[in-house]
C-alpha cells in the first residue's frame, strides 16, 4: 500500500464520521468484552474471540484452533433526578457475563456467542423519583377521582424500580474470500425481559404498581473486513433491527396500582411495540509503529426505523458514538491500551417515558484504560476499566402530568476481566 493511502484513509473515516449529525444508541449496548472496557473501539479488531461481537468478518484472522472466551464487566451507576430542590438518588451494582466460542479452520470460521444487546439493567430508588413525584402531584389534583383515589392528600414511603436485559444468542460464520476480503453472515436470537416496580402510601391506601413485559425475536448480522496490508485493517458490521413484541402482566399489582398502571397505558395481557434497532458499525485498525496502534470506531443506531408504539414521537433522529482508541505493545507479553468515546443521543427529556426515566438516555464523554498479558501462545489475559460521564438535561415542567421540572443526570463505571484459551 502508497505511504500517503494510509493517511489520507484514516482522515477521510473520521472526518466521514464527524460530519454525522444523528444520535446515540437509547437501547442498544456495545458492553461485551474486557477488551472494549479498555479501549471503547474495536469495529475493526481481529485479536479476539469476542471479535465475533463487533467484527465477525474479522474472525478469519485469527489462529487455527477453538478459542473460547468468558468476560465478566462489573458496572456501579449512579443515577439523580433533581427536582423542587432535592435530589433523588440510585446506586445499583451489576455484573455482566459474556461468552464467545471460536472454530476457526484455514478460511473458515464458525462462531457462537451470548451477549446482552439491550436494556438498562437495574435501577431502584428507594426514595422515589420524578416518576412517583408526577404520580403523587396527579393524584392530589384528582386526576384519579373516578378509579376510587380522591383528590386532595399526599403521596409517602414511595419507590420505584425497574430492570431490563436483552439476552442475545448469536451464531453464524466467516469466509476468507483471499488475502484482502472477508465476509460473515450470522443470526441471534434475543430474550427481553422487563420489569417495573413502583409503590407509595396514598391517604391510607397502599399502592402497589408492578408490570412484567416479555418479548422475543430474531435478527441477522452481515460483516465485511478489509485487510490492504500487514498495517490496515477495515471492519463493517451491520446488524437488523430485530422486533420485539412485549407481552405485560400486571398481575403482581394491587388494585391501585392496577389503575395507575392503565393510565401510563401498561393494561394487563396487552402488547406493546419496542424493536432493537438495526446497528451499522464502521471501523479502522492502522499500525503506525511495529508497536503502536490507532483505532477509530464509529456505530450508527437506526431508532427512527423502528417501531416504539406510543414512543416513536420522541426519537428526533438515530443515535451514535464515535471511538479513538491507542494500543501500545510493550513486549510479546504485555500490551496496553486507552480511549475514548463520544455518544449523542437525540432524545429530548421531556419525551422520556416510564423506562427513560428511570435510566436517563444522555449525551456522555467516556475514557478507558486497559491491558493485556498474554502467558502463551494459547492464554490471554485482558483487563478494562471505563468511565462514563454523561451530561445533565433538564425538561421543563409538564402541569398536564404533574411534573415539575427536572434535571437527569447520570455516572457510569465500568470493569471489565476476560480470559482467552485456545484449545488446539
Amino acid at each position: 500500500m502508497k505511504k500517503w493511502f494510509k493517511p489520507v484513509l484514516l482522515i477521510i473515516l473520521v472526518l466521514g464520521m464527524a460530519a454525522q449529525s444523528f444520535g446515540g444508541g437509547i437501547d442498544n449496548k456495545q458492553n461485551f468484552s474486557a477488551a472494549y472496557a479498555g479501549s471503547l473501539s474495536r469495529n475493526a479488531a481481529t485479536d479476539g474471540a469476542d471479535v465475533a461481537a463487533y467484527n465477525p468478518a474479522g474472525l478469519t484472522m485469527l489462529e487455527n484452533g477453538f478459542h473460547l472466551a468468558v468476560d465478566l464487566q462489573p458496572f456501579t451507576f449512579d443515577y439523580d433526578h433533581n427536582y423542587n430542590g432535592e435530589t433523588k438518588t440510585s446506586t445499583p451494582y451489576l455484573v455482566a457475563p459474556t461468552a464467545f466460542g471460536i472454530y476457526k479452520s484455514n478460511d473458515w470460521a464458525f462462531w457462537g456467542a451470548f451477549t446482552i444487546n439491550g436494556g438498562g439493567g437495574e435501577t431502584d430508588y428507594e426514595d422515589g423519583n420524578i416518576i412517583t413525584e408526577g404520580i403523587g402531584n396527579a393524584l392530589s389534583a384528582g386526576a384519579f377521582t373516578r378509579a376510587g383515589l380522591s383528590g386532595g392528600g399526599t403521596l409517602i414511603n414511595t419507590s420505584a424500580y425497574a430492570e431490563s436485559f436483552d439476552y442475545t444468542f448469536t451464531t453464524g460464520a466467516a469466509y476468507r474470500i483471499n488475502n484482502i476480503f472477508s465476509v460473515a453472515a450470522g443470526v441471534r436470537y434475543i430474550i427481553a425481559d422487563k420489569s417495573v416496580d413502583i409503590h407509595g402510601d396514598y391517604s391510607g391506601t397502599y399502592i402497589a404498581g408492578k408490570y412484567n413485559q416479555e418479548a422475543d425475536g430474531f435478527g441477522g448480522i452481515l460483516g465485511i473486513n478489509i485487510h490492504p496490508s500487514d498495517t490496515v485493517n477495515i471492519g463493517i458490521r451491520y446488524e437488523t433491527q430485530v422486533n420485539l413484541d412485549w407481552k405485560t402482566d400486571t398481575s403482581e399489582s394491587n388494585m391501585a396500582g392496577t389503575k395507575l398502571l392503565t393510565a401510563f397505558d401498561r393494561v394487563d395481557g396487552q402488547s406493546y411495540a419496542r424493536d432493537l434497532p438495526a446497528v451499522l458499525a464502521l471501523g479502522l485498525e492502522w499500525k503506525i509503529l511495529p508497536n503502536l496502534t490507532i483505532k477509530p470506531s464509529y456505530s450508527l443506531y437506526f431508532e427512527k426505523d423502528a417501531d416504539w408504539g406510543s414512543q416513536n414521537y420522541a426519537v428526533d433522529g438515530n443515535s451514535y458514538d464515535l471511538a479513538l482508541a491507542v494500543q501500545y505493545d510493550i513486549n510479546e507479553k504485555w500490551s496496553v491500551s486507552t480511549g475514548y468515546m463520544f455518544i449523542d443521543v437525540d432524545m429530548k427529556p421531556e419525551n422520556f417515558g416510564i423506562i427513560e426515566q428511570m435510566n436517563p438516555p444522555l449525551d456522555c464523554h467516556a475514557v478507558a484504560l486497559g491491558a493485556r498479558y498474554k502467558f502463551d501462545k494459547r492464554l490471554t489475559l485482558t483487563f478494562g476499566l471505563t468511565g462514563y460521564f454523561y451530561e445533565d438535561e433538564t425538561a421543563p415542567a409538564n402541569k398536564a402530568k404533574g411534573l415539575p421540572e427536572v434535571t437527569y443526570d447520570k455516572t457510569l463505571y465500568q470493569a471489565g476481566i476476560g480470559i482467552q484459551y485456545r484449545f488446539f
